[in-house]
């Protein structure tokens, strides 16, 4: 469902709502905990539009926007712009996603723990942030080492200075490095034999960096990288991953604005775009 304005919560039953954009790692984190753990009130996705989505709609054209992603046909920019006012006003005045309203209207932002609040309400399988405190904290350790992964990924793809890719390049692999240090090394999850909350925090961000970074940089983060690229390879397996991931061409028509320092002129991207290091 795409609700331009939130529906209201009442004392009857409702379902969970996850405000999300299933191109948006942070809000894959949540989606992909919500199809795993399948909540006992049940979920209801309310799509809101990225920033770079409203940016290339307004910039290139709504339909450029909806070719890469379809739930936005019949749309206008005005309608996107709508949805995502009343969404910064209603849910999240930071206007990122995701974002959980519980069936009882109680608000949850940030990815990391909407999908922490989903987990602990989820009815099927076990639980992905473990009960035993010492596992715990090896999941949170993980989690936080794992954020360091993140700026450095979007700095390499955002940069518009080919003779610094290198040095980007290389502070990506010393962060995944010391991720990598503090996971189990057998694998092929994060603990080991099953799947954690630092699996679902890292995992989206993965797949889309080797996607974006090998498409637009020439560079492939998991080169060299067997642990790392385990893990993923052990995520994409499970199929409410993939079912709540974006496609490679959805990823790659959005983060196109990136690639190119966010400028559009003349209906055009107009900054570096696709250049190998």
């Amino acid at each position: 469902a795409n609700l331009p304005f939130p529906s209201p919560r009442s004392s009857l039953a409702m379902p969970i709502q996850l405000w999300t954009n299933r191109i948006c790692p942070f809000s894959h984190r949540a989606a992909f905990t919500a199809k795993l753990r399948n909540p006992a009130d049940g979920v209801e996705l309310v799509w809101v539009p990225l920033t770079a989505e409203q940016k290339i709609a307004e910039g290139i054209s709504i339909e450029h926007v909806a070719k890469i992603h379809d739930v936005w046909e019949g749309k206008t920019v005005h309608e996107l712009n709508t949805i995502k006012d009343s969404y910064k006003k209603s849910q999240n005045a930071s206007g990122e996603v995701p974002t959980v309203v519980s069936s009882q209207g109680d608000i949850v932002m940030e990815s990391e723990i909407a999908a922490e609040y989903l987990d602990a309400v989820g009815q099927d399988g076990n639980r992905l942030m473990p009960e035993d405190p010492v596992q715990a904290a090896k999941v949170r350790l993980q989690m936080k080492k794992f954020n360091d992964v993140v700026a450095p990924c979007y700095q390499l793809l955002m940069n518009g200075d080919a003779a610094t890719d290198k040095d980007k390049a290389a502070v990506i692999e010393e962060k995944l490095a010391k991720f990598v240090a503090v996971i189990d090394p057998a694998g092929p999850f994060t603990l080991g034999s099953q799947i954690s909350l630092a699996d679902v925090h890292a995992a989206p961000f993965l797949q889309r960096f080797k996607i974006l970074l090998k498409h637009y940089r020439g560079y492939d983060i998991l080169a060299g990288q067997e642990r790392a690229a385990a893990l993923l390879a052990a995520v994409e397996a499970i199929p409410a991953f993939l079912e709540t991931a974006a496609t490679p061409d959805q990823c790659i028509g959005v983060f196109e604005l990136y690639a190119n320092q966010m400028k559009i002129e003349g209906g055009k991207f107009a900054g570096r775009g696709p250049s190998s290091m």
